[in-house]
């Protein structure tokens, strides 16, 4: 016992050296690996961090420097980390999730164009989007020549007979909403606690309208039928607001506490809802069905599946046909409504832009008249206004692709010098094509932190534009979001002026429109913190 405790044990002497030679080995093993990995990619400067954003941890945590970045550092960093490394194209690593945490950031318009034009060399990392593969596989989990199949049904879904019922069912919405008001008695005078939640909503229903032909009301009062726990619409607010849920747990874990149950029932319903709708519609004559997206999925799909191959490998049965319903309003709902909310919080902060929005409405709009699709389509000013939000605050942050194979593309400084710098992807990167370094990249955009509609309204550089993403796999209800938005503030606009609420007396404008400016970022999206109006009858 004393020899073991003064040290002289011989297992104990081997273990003292063991311990620091094995670290030592372990050490080097990674130094090596870094030293692989960083010289692989030219030593590409960039931010290094402990814990990286793709870990649970990552997300969980907030932002502490040099340790964890946040979910949401991509807009909270914007151009400025570029700046910082005089590149446009810079790496992220991150010590944790293990073997390392690395990813490349791309605010360079010409290499983002070239990335996402180039689908062999840069497919789409379909491993991420599998989770959201909840009813069955669709346009957005897909690859290859099941992509194909998907793409040729679902994109003529998107027609302008579709656009021109999103704005008819639009206008009817927020009629409905106007009175509302009325019966409750302040339709002079409405303040809105949240806006947040009532473009949530109307995006919700206008989807659900010209999506599939279900018509909401703002207060549902409605009882399910037997069978189902929700009304449609209740259970189809469930699904969009609590997606993450569905994600992460199984059904035994959301079982075990009530929100859990109502997350697992409600998506269970939406499915049974949608599976209703889909045997109806087959039944209906073709003529007499509407114009919404699932009654052009199902005309897509007949078509597609009489002309299919026998030996084809890919279907495209109900199971698909939920698929893509689901992941149109996955898509589109928190999209829209966020961009839209952050539309408002801009023209309440800029009252003068409100004002000529207003009058570049009039100057289209018959006096006494609803706008009309033909209204919207002509209404450019109100396209440039939706730009520009959408612009200043994106609600994705970024888009992922992943390197198959080796390559090599060429940047440039952004110290004014334009120095280019070559830049080699080796293959297996994971690549993310960030949004808020090419929307506030100055190369692009003079005083890019402005509010400016009016750089819409002429030339711009359309690479450096990506709320939509680009190439291939660009966005397929872009006019469907641009037709839902621009109806929605059409209407609201000819009808009401609207500024931000006080918060008291002491607050000071500036203080008010920093507030109403504050966004947080979801699960999802980037969205306003919290956006109280004032709006009042014209």
């Amino acid at each position: 016992m004393a020899e073991f405790q003064s040290g002289q044990h011989p297992y104990v002497n081997q273990l003292l050296w063991a311990v620091p030679v094995m670290a030592g080995f372990v050490a080097i093993r990674h130094a090596i690996r870094l030293h692989k990995l960083f010289s692989s990619i030219g030593y590409l400067p960039g931010d290094k961090t402990l814990i990286g954003p793709g870990s649970i941890l990552g997300l969980l945590l907030p932002y502490i420097p040099f340790v964890n970045r946040g979910s949401s550092f991509t807009f909270r960093y914007n151009y400025d980390i570029f700046k910082k490394y005089n590149c446009d194209i810079i790496s992220f690593f991150s010590f944790y999730p293990f073997p390392y945490w690395f990813d490349v950031h791309v605010a360079d318009a010409g290499v983002a164009r070239e990335i996402t034009s180039n689908r062999i060399a840069f497919p789409k990392p379909i491993h991420v989007y599998k989770p959201i593969n909840i009813y069955g596989t669709n346009v957005v989990t897909s690859e290859n020549e099941e992509w194909k199949l998907h793409r040729r049904i679902t994109a003529p879904s998107f027609s302008e007979r579709n656009n021109r019922l999103v704005c008819e069912e639009g206008v009817r919405i927020v009629s409905e909403l106007f009175e509302l008001w009325a019966k409750q008695g302040n339709e002079s005078r409405v303040e809105i606690e949240d806006a947040v939640e009532t473009t949530a909503q109307f995006a919700l229903m206008a989807i659900a309208a010209a999506g599939f032909g279900a018509r909401f009301t703002w207060d549902d009062d409605q009882k399910p039928p037997n069978g189902y726990t929700f009304t449609f619409q209740k259970a189809l607010n469930v699904v969009m607001s609590n997606i993450f849920y569905r994600i992460a747990f199984s059904d035994r874990i959301l079982s075990l506490w009530q929100k859990g149950r109502d997350v697992r029932d409600a998506f269970n319903d939406f499915k049974n809802y949608m599976s209703d709708m889909i045997e109806t519609r087959k039944q209906q004559a073709e003529e007499d069905r509407r114009a919404d997206l699932l009654s052009n999925l199902i005309a897509g799909a007949a078509l597609e599946n009489s002309e299919m191959e026998t030996t084809s490998q890919h279907s495209f049965g109900d199971d698909e046909l939920v698929g893509n319903v689901f992941i149109f309003l996955f898509a589109g709902h928190e999209t829209t409504a966020h961009s839209l909310a952050f539309t408002l919080a801009l023209l309440s902060v800029h009252q003068d832009v409100q004002q000529k929005l207003y009058d570049s409405l009039i100057s289209i709009v018959t006096e006494g008249k609803q706008p009309t699709y033909g209204d919207i389509v002509r209404w450019s000013y109100g396209l440039a206004v939706i730009y520009e939000a959408l612009r200043l605050y994106s609600p994705v942050p970024a888009y992922p692709k992943h390197a198959a194979e080796d390559y090599n593309v060429v940047t440039y400084s952004n110290d004014g010098k334009n120095t280019p710098i070559p830049v080699s992807i080796p293959k297996g990167t994971h690549i993310l094509i960030n949004i808020a370094g090419l929307h506030y990249n100055p190369k692009y955009w003079k005083d890019p932190h402005d509010f400016r509609p009016e750089r819409f309204m002429g030339d711009y550089n359309r690479d450096a534009f990506f709320s939509f993403a680009a190439g291939p796999r660009s966005c397929m209800g872009r006019r469907f979001s641009e037709t839902e938005a621009l109806t929605f503030l059409a209407v609201l606009v000819l009808n009401y002026r609207f500024e931000g609420t006080p918060l008291n007396e002491q607050e000071t404008v500036e203080e008010r429109n920093a507030r109403l400016l504050r966004w947080k970022m979801g699960s999802l999206t980037l969205y306003p913190e919290k956006l109280p109006l004032t709006l009042v009858r014209r």
